[in-house]
């Protein structure tokens, strides 16, 4: 049977045949292909859980295959016992979650397990340097070596790990979700920069749930699903919707459900001349049943003023009244007690307890209302995970599992269930579906509408105009921290870029 693209009539850097892995009992992967070619981008597409990730592991030597082939461009065989003989064969990952000492200086980050030294042992740094900036000129950028990781934007993060690749003369490269936390104009240049590297032969696996990027970055496309191998196709010659069709086993029809038209004039959120340092005099209302977008470019302070309303940072004027009371909240435990849930953006380090369950994180914000008289009940604590469990579709071998053993979709849907199991008055969802799959996606939409079809408010932040556009009755537009539009009709992507631009 022929398992690979016969258009395709390159010679690959790699080969995997018939990847096998398994975990205890669990199967993760179950006889997956996968080529890898010098001077081209190969995408690896598939719903969350599906596999990306473990094939990822194996192809960069954290973890061992159970069986199958990995194969050199002389056909012989391979084993990668660690991430070490995957690095001196040529591989590097750069990670979703930048994985850096943030207070340490970049050139140490760069060169940390692989220092420069000179003939009596020391570092040098003379040396580090010159190479470091060599690398960043090879992808035509700057940064200051002496700079601290903590004070780089992750775009430039993201720049320092491909640096990193290039001094270790790396042959492949894979990126894990490199967009997800950039911004419109940071995509650009990344993209540019893995143009770059195409150019001096270097093979990119890119790993991604932006279907829209395929077709301007990716030469060809491998899709996995449940472990599967689906198959390897040329872009150009296949369409998203069958890409999507692969990735789901299903036919996707609608990205977003029908829009529900709230015609409520009862306020239940209301925010006049709100002012910090970082936004001045921002005033809006949410009404009941509505999903209001919050729209803007990274770094606009859309997820500022929502921190702010939430007691997370502190105000310096205006009035925040709810459900016609005046509030001033001073932590997220008082907002979740009065009724507002924000669901954060980073549910790794704001969201989730990655080493408890995911039982023990969906009851999180919900202990009263699985009580009887101050005790927990099995009962109730059974039947709310349940719940949320199927309602949300979590993937995962049972509730005891823990959170930090499910993919980051999966850790998505766990993160909304704990909003949804504290039953508030308001949900603040800030990039609901960022890293998520497009079936997770439409799963987590039906979830939102389902939550405005019971009369409960919803805002969204996201940096995504197509959901911003699909899923908002009205969009309010941030510019520099400051509101510059507010649109109930004509919702569509180029007015809300002329007033956040």
């Amino acid at each position: 049977m022929q398992i690979f693209n016969e258009s395709i009539k390159q010679k690959p850097f790699i080969t995997l045949k018939n990847i096998k892995k398994n975990f205890g009992n669990v199967q993760a992967l179950n006889n997956v292909n996968l080529r890898v070619f010098p001077g081209q981008v190969m995408a690896i597409l598939g719903e969350n859980g599906a596999g990306k990730s473990t094939l990822m592991n194996i192809l960069s030597g954290v973890h061992k295959r159970s069986s199958g082939q990995i194969l050199d461009e002389h056909n012989f065989e391979m084993e990668f016992q660690n991430i070490k003989d995957a690095e001196k064969f040529g591989i590097t990952i750069i990670h979703q979650e930048i994985l850096a000492f943030q207070d340490m200086t970049v050139l140490d980050n760069v060169f940390i397990g692989h220092e420069i030294r000179n003939k009596i042992g020391l570092i040098d740094y003379k040396k580090e340097k010159r190479l470091f900036f060599e690398a960043l000129t090879e992808i035509g950028m700057h940064i200051d070596p002496g700079t601290l990781m903590s004070q780089l934007t992750i775009a430039q993060q993201q720049m320092i790990g491909i640096a990193k690749a290039i001094l270790k003369e790396s042959k492949i490269i894979i990126m894990d979700e490199p967009t997800s936390s950039l911004s419109k104009k940071e995509t650009d240049v990344l993209f540019k920069i893995i143009k770059k590297l195409k150019e001096q032969n270097k093979a990119i696996l890119y790993i991604s749930h932006r279907l829209d990027e395929i077709p301007l970055i990716c030469d060809f496309i491998t899709i996995i699903r449940d472990g599967q191998y689906i198959g390897e196709f040329v872009v150009g010659e296949i369409n998203e919707d069958e890409i999507i069709n692969h990735m789901v086993g299903r036919e996707v029809t609608q990205k977003f459900p029908d829009k529900i038209n709230s015609k409520s004039n009862e306020k239940i959120l209301e925010v006049k001349n709100l002012t910090t340092d970082l936004f001045s005099n921002v005033s809006f209302e949410v009404m009941k049943g509505e999903i209001l977008g919050f729209s803007g470019l990274v770094g606009s302070k859309r997820t500022e003023i929502f921190k702010t309303i939430i007691g997370l940072i502190k105000k310096q004027a205006g009035v925040v009244t709810f459900h016609g009371n005046e509030i001033n909240l001073k932590s997220p435990s008082q907002a979740i007690k009065t009724g507002i849930y924000y669901v954060t953006e980073d549910r790794k380090v704001e969201g989730l307890f990655l080493d408890d369950s995911i039982k023990n994180n969906i009851l999180l914000s919900s202990l009263k209302s699985v009580s009887h008289y101050g005790i927990l009940s099995q009962n109730l604590e059974k039947e709310t995970v349940n719940k949320y469990f199927n309602e949300l579709k979590i993937k995962a071998s049972n509730a005891g599992a823990k959170v930090k053993t499910m993919s980051g979709g999966n850790q998505q849907k766990v993160l909304i269930a704990k909003a949804l199991a504290a039953q508030p008055k308001l949900i603040i969802f800030d990039e609901p579906t960022r890293g998520v799959d497009v079936g997770a996606r439409r799963e987590i939409y039906d979830l939102i509408v389902n939550v405005q079809k019971s009369g409960v408010p919803i805002i969204l932040i996201s940096s995504d105009l197509p959901e911003i556009v699909g899923m908002s009755n009205r969009v309010i537009v941030v510019k520099e921290g400051k509101i510059t539009k507010t649109l109930a009709t004509e919702i569509n992507a180029e007015n809300i870029m002329q007033y956040a631009i």
